[in-house]
């Protein structure tokens, strides 16, 4: 009797090393490595007093997520048709297919939400701006045709949404944060150029595509007047330093693209421009001015010429 407790005990000794020693491997495996994630500039901006409210509509009634740090959702994907450009969104903005926004029917807005194609791991992080879809089965978000187009969407794509909440004080929780470092560029993207069509587009900037994944490009011009004068750009990895306030229009992966666009940018507006390497990106800044005021004249322009968002770096 005493030789069969034995024997169980040495069993018992070796099945529990076994099961530390398991345990161990588990716990030394490295972490996942965050990526690096681009799109709409995560900001504080309050919840429409009038847009997230339940509501009912064809019957269903629609409850606002009321945690959308926790929130999470697996369906397909649909964008908005050429018909929506310049109508009014549930917050009262004005469609745009440049801007990289979404329409959701429970999520608060204006708010912000990370999109995972699941069919190729592309992400972006959208501004949720307006209700739908509805009236279409399994689809659980509207996009723009510009994340459409950058996430590289098809009818049959699965997407994955999670949330981001913005504090007040500007800092960012939510799944839509685990994983990624959120790249903050706030700028739109352009629908795909039509290489047939006969305009004065420079063919390097024309033939940007949907397989960029990881930049955010110029937007695609339709008419432009030429000058005859090019203003020369720069590179330089150092920081942000300037003797004047610059306007930074973007960021591109490539820095012959940067280049260009920033080449493209100064003919247009007669302005001189720069670019710099910021981690894997090149930033794109027009400048320097004396002040602030000419600096945002430039961004009047931008807007109203070519719905191009951009930002002031002062020096």
């Amino acid at each position: 009797m005493r030789q069969q407790w034995l024997i169980l005990s040495i069993v018992a000794v070796l099945i529990s090393g076994c099961n530390m020693t398991g345990h161990d491997r588990t716990s030394s495996l490295p972490p996942i490595p965050t990526r690096d994630v681009l799109g709409a500039e995560p900001q504080y901006e309050p919840y429409h007093p009038s847009a997230n409210q339940d509501y009912q509509r064809d019957g269903q009634t629609y409850h606002i997520v009321q945690d959308p740090a926790h929130f999470t959702q697996t369906g397909y994907a649909s964008w908005f048709g050429e018909g929506s450009n310049g109508k009014l969104t549930a917050i009262g903005e004005r469609a745009s297919p440049y801007a990289l926004a979404a329409a959701h029917p429970t999520l608060p807005i204006p708010g912000y939400v990370r999109v995972t194609n699941l069919s190729n791991g592309r992400m972006m992080i959208v501004r949720v701006n307006d209700r739908g879809p509805y009236n279409k089965p399994g689809k659980i978000i509207e996009l723009s045709h510009a994340v459409a187009e950058r996430l590289n969407l098809m009818p049959q794509s699965k997407v994955k949404l999670d949330g981001i909440l913005v504090s007040p004080d500007g800092s960012l929780s939510g799944l839509g944060t685990k994983g990624s470092t959120i790249v903050k560029q706030s700028f739109a993207l352009p629908e795909r150029p039509n290489l047939s069509s006969q305009s004065s587009t420079p063919p390097a900037i024309a033939a940007h595509s949907a397989d960029e994944n990881t930049v955010t490009q110029p937007p695609a011009e339709q008419s432009l007047t030429e000058n005859t004068t090019s203003q020369p750009a720069t590179t330089s990895p150092a920081p942000e330093s300037t003797s004047g306030y610059m306007v930074q229009v973007g960021a591109i992966s490539a820095e012959q693209k940067a280049k260009e666009w920033q080449q493209l940018l100064s003919q247009r507006f007669n302005v001189q421009g720069r670019i710099f390497q910021f981690g894997n990106v090149y930033r794109v800044q027009l400048g320097p001015f004396n002040n602030r005021q000419q600096a945002m004249e430039l961004q009047k322009k931008l807007t109203d010429q070519m719905q191009q968002s951009s930002f002031i770096v002062a020096p």
